[in-house]
Order: C-alpha cells, then structure tokens, then sequence
C-alpha cells in the first residue's frame, strides 16, 4: 500500500508539472525541396515568429515587420548592408534600435554555437578532460582539427568551437555534457528559457536542419547572455591559442587563429564576434562592440560578405545608431530571462516608429500555436489518470498476494 502511494505520488507530480517539463514542439519549419538530409539553398519564403507561448509579441508589435524598422526622423541607413534580416540594440538598455525582418525565421549557420556555448559554460569546468570520439573528430564542416581518440580539456574544446568555427569541436562538447540528443534538448530549453521563442536546435555545431531555424531578435538575445559569461570572452577575444600534441597520434601543436581578429583589433570597443555560414543560410554575424559606456550588439543573417565583409557592416550599423538624435525612440525591446514566460515589453507607439514591408502578422501566423488560457492541459489531465489506475492496480496486486500468503 506504502508502495502505491509513492507510486501514485511521484507520478501525481509528474503530471502537475504538465508541459513545463515536455519537450517542446518544433516550430514550423520550411518545405523540403529536396530529399536531402538538409536545406541545400536559402528558403525564398522564411517563416515569420515573433510570438510568445502565450501568443504576446516579442519585443513589440513593431518587431513583427519584415521590412526596416527605424525610428521616426533617423538618418538614412548606411549603404551596403547586405542582410536579409538584422538588429542593431543597445544590450544594456534592452532598446532595439533598429532592425529589418527582426522575427524572419533564418538558418543560422555557425553563429548557433553562442548558444551552445551559454548552454554549457556553466556545465563543464574548463580544466575538465575529454576524450575525443573519432563520429566528434570527423565532423563535416569546419574543423578545428581535433583527432579521434585524442585528450583535450573542455577549455580546448571551446577555444575550437569559438576560435576557428570546429564543428568537431561543438560534438566532442556535446559528448562530454552527456551526449549529442541531450545537449541539443538542452539548447532547446535555453532558449525557452531566454525567451528566443523563434529558435528550434537540431545541431550542436550549426550545420543545417529542415527545423533549425532562429531569428535576428533570438541571436540577440543569445549574444546578450553570452557576454555576461566571463569565460565566453576570455575564449572568444583571443588572437590564437594552441591544441596540446597529440603523441600517440602523431600530431603536433595546432594554432588556432581567431576567424574575427580583423574585427577584435581593428574596432575600437569591440567585444566579441562570431560568423559562419552554410548553403542554406548564407553569410551570418553577431558581434558586440562597446561605445561611450554602452554595448551594442549586432546580428547579420542570410548576408553576404560584399562589397563590404560582415564586421564592416556591422560596424557601420552601430556607428548609424550612436548617430540617431537625442531621444529617439527605442522600435523595440529586448525581452530578459525573469520575465520571458510572460514578456511585458514597453508599448511602443506606431507614430513613433518609421517601417518598410510588410504590415504585422496576425497570431494566426505564429509559428507554434500559443495557449488558450480557458483549456486544460490534456498532458497533465492523462497523466493523473495514468497515476490513478497504476495506484489501483498496484493495490489490488498487493491485496491477492496478502490473501495467497
């Protein structure tokens, strides 16, 4: 009887946690237009999120254009900015200076592994030692040029992730934080948790998944909880750094040199920076630079690197909005942690903000349908009654071998 009880506790709780627990559902994705395992081109028809599980607009009803979104009475933008979809925002302030397609579902291409980044820092001490798996070590994609059956410490591993872009590098971290399947659900979740409602992971590394989709507005917020890990800079501003020998494989000291040095040390105030790129994604860029006390971050996606390279374009776009007169308004907000569950954002008046595009899409368009407060979880409702009768059963189990005896 005791037995039943806790059984039909522990399950009880399970259920009470309802969907909080469940893995969430993929957003919408692309059509294939291939039977390829992934995207091999730019989907012409990128999905428009920007919707809270609750239905709310992230960061503003403005953000919900998919043309640029400026403030009423800003100069004209710089020229040669190649970005399907961008945002230029003040990270300390939470104001969105300015943007264009701001919630456009984008592969996302290398710039992913910020987000595996912030989701495991705080899971593995850097000093920690990994073996390398030959699967992690023979990656497609871009390498940092691990081997398998090599030893590396966790800080290795992610000065070949941020540094030169490893893929191997993103799967050998993914082994060590308990495999490929959990630290992609483990992505999933921080960014639920960070409230980039329009990003669904399929890949540690970036390499493309019909799903595998994020936003300007999401790598925004992933650039901000980024900087504030200390390691993550320490990592990421780098010049170079070297990979240990390898004896047993033959393999000398690798130097790895850091992708974005151009940036770090031609740009005054830069913070940290990465890019990638894919097929189906194109060119994309975020990167932070600080300026007159304030950081200001940027995210490029679906860009090319001409006639301007990324870092230059990024660079032009804070220099624009440094420039924007004294009071304008902010288009939009970028949404915390401790309120994303529910985003509260500051109203921002449709007077205020000057856009080009497309008029703000209906909830219908919301890439995954939001909750309907007057319904009841079914997960939860089936749940308890899955406990109930276990309870019952396992009682009257107990009953009849107490009549055997």
């Amino acid at each position: 009887m005791l037995r039943a009880g806790l059984v039909c506790l522990a399950l009880l709780g399970l259920a009470a946690a309802g969907p909080a627990g469940a893995t969430p559902v993929p957003p919408a994705a692309p059509k294939p237009t291939s039977s390829a395992r992934s995207p091999e081109a730019p989907d012409p028809h990128p999905p428009l999120g920007g919707r809270a599980p609750d239905g709310s607009a992230v960061g503003g009803t403005a953000l919900l254009r998919r043309g640029v979104i400026v403030p009423a009475g800003a100069p004209a933008l710089p020229r040669d900015i190649t970005a399907r979809a961008w945002v230029v925002a003040d990270l300390d302030t939470g104001a969105v200076l300015a943007a264009r397609d701001p919630h456009g579902r984008y592969q996302p291409a290398s710039i992913q592994k910020l987000l595996t980044t912030v989701t495991l820092l705080p899971r593995l001490p850097g000093a920690r030692p990994v073996t390398v798996a030959k699967r992690a070590a023979e990656t497609e994609g871009s390498h940092a040029g691990l081997v398998g059956g090599g030893h590396y410490t966790v800080d290795d591993l992610f000065r070949g992730l941020l540094l030169v872009s490893g893929n191997d590098a993103a799967e050998a971290l993914a082994d060590a934080a308990g495999g490929r399947a959990l630290t992609v659900g483990l992505m999933n979740a921080e960014a639920r948790r960070l409230g980039a409602y329009d990003t669904f992971v399929q890949t540690p590394s970036g390499l493309d998944g019909w799903q595998q989709l994020t936003s300007a507005y999401d790598m925004m917020l992933v650039l901000r909880a980024a900087l504030d890990q200390p390691r993550f800079l320490a990592y990421d501003h780098v010049a170079r750094a070297h990979l240990p020998a390898q004896p047993r494989r033959h393999l000398g000291r690798l130097e790895l040199d850091n992708q974005n040095e151009l940036f770090l040390t031609t740009v005054k105030g830069a913070l940290a920076a990465k890019t990638g790129f894919t097929d189906a994604a194109q060119h994309t860029f975020v990167g932070a630079i600080q300026r007159g006390g304030h950081r200001y971050g940027v995210v490029l996606l679906r860009a090319q690197r001409w006639p301007l390279d990324q870092w230059q374009q990024a660079t032009r776009l804070v220099t624009w909005a440094r420039r924007l007169p004294a009071g304008s308004p902010a288009v939009g907000r970028l949404i915390t942690p401790a309120i994303a569950g529910t985003p509260r954002t500051s109203p921002v008046r449709a007077s205020s903000v000057r856009a080009t595009g497309s008029a703000p899409a209906s909830p219908s368009s919301s890439p995954s349908r939001p909750a309907h407060p007057g319904h009841p979880d079914r997960t939860g409702i089936g749940l308890v009654i899955l406990a109930v009768l276990l309870g019952s059963a396992w009682y009257l189990i107990t009953r009849m071998r107490t009549r055997l005896r």
